[in-house]
């Protein structure tokens, strides 16, 4: 069976990806006739709320420096582009929502509120979900396992679990090698019990996490542990192993997870039985 890109299953789903743009682009840019200012100028005038601005010193300076452009109408339009734009309106907006309560936008009451809650729906419109990581929220693709995975690791690891599915995460196999060496050292420590429950899937995780320059150097010819199909592999294709590598992971938690239910179970069933009259 062919298989449908994002795109293809949003518009079979009846979502106009480029029309939520351009509401959210009205919302944000243009004056609202009830205020005579636009949403970004309340952003601009409010800059110093910002705690990730860093050194910039107005917004149009943030601007600049980070290379945020969005485009009316955008030429080279796709997913990615409105969930940028989703998450740049966003982190503006939480941190401009305070003192101006009474200031509507487009009909919609609640100043910054009214724009958060758009956002909110478009997010979840398209399928995607919330990560927040300090002081920036970002949107990634819902992934009901490396959600329940992630509620299953300590605090600093579990965002790392849910913004391996960020969209600027792709291309970039340093990062997803760091977040994939975290992973790997989590299992580690199960590693015994893993092989117990399913040894195929403790041996081929562990090859790949040994094997593949996540865990060890494995692409320079003065490692001992270099492999030369490794070194020679396109990037491309050293993703896309990478990117089953995560899956893989995914699925080892949740191995042992299910482990430790069934021993819950177990347990429960042992108690009610010996209560029998």
């Amino acid at each position: 069976m062919e298989r449908r890109n994002f795109a293809q299953v949003l518009k079979d789903a009846k979502v106009d990806i480029k029309r939520e743009y351009n509401r959210l682009y009205v919302m944000f840019y243009h004056n609202d006739p009830n205020i005579e200012i636009s949403f970004r100028d309340i952003c601009e005038q409010n800059f110093n709320n910002l705690p990730f601005k860093g050194t910039s010193i107005t917004l149009r300076d943030f601007d600049d420096f980070y290379d945020f452009r969005f485009e009316e109408h955008p030429r080279n339009f796709d997913i990615n582009y409105l969930i940028n734009f989703c998450e740049y309106v966003y982190n503006l907006a939480i941190y401009n929502n305070s003192g101006i309560p009474h200031m509507h936008f487009y009909g919609m009451g609640g100043g910054a509120n009214s724009i958060i809650t758009h956002i909110h729906k478009v997010i979840e419109l398209v399928g995607y979900m919330e990560a927040r990581d300090e002081l920036v929220t970002i949107f990634v693709p819902k992934s009901q396992p490396a959600i329940v995975v992630s509620e299953m690791l300590p605090s600093d690891l579990s965002y790392k679990v849910i913004e391996y599915n960020h969209h600027s995460m792709k291309g970039d196999l340093a990062r997803k090698q760091a977040t994939l060496k975290l992973l790997a050292d989590q299992l580690e420590a199960k590693k015994k019990e893993l092989i117990s429950l399913n040894k195929s899937l403790a041996d081929d995780l562990f090859y790949l996490l040994n094997n593949m320059n996540i865990r060890h150097n494995n692409v320079d010819q003065e490692s001992k542990s270099y492999k030369k199909g490794v070194a020679d592999m396109p990037k491309d294709e050293l993703e896309e192993w990478y990117d089953r590598t995560y899956d893989i992971c995914l699925y080892a938690f949740m191995t042992l997870d299910q482990a430790d239910r069934n021993s819950k179970v177990k347990e429960l069933k042992a108690k009610i039985e010996c209560n029998k009259e």
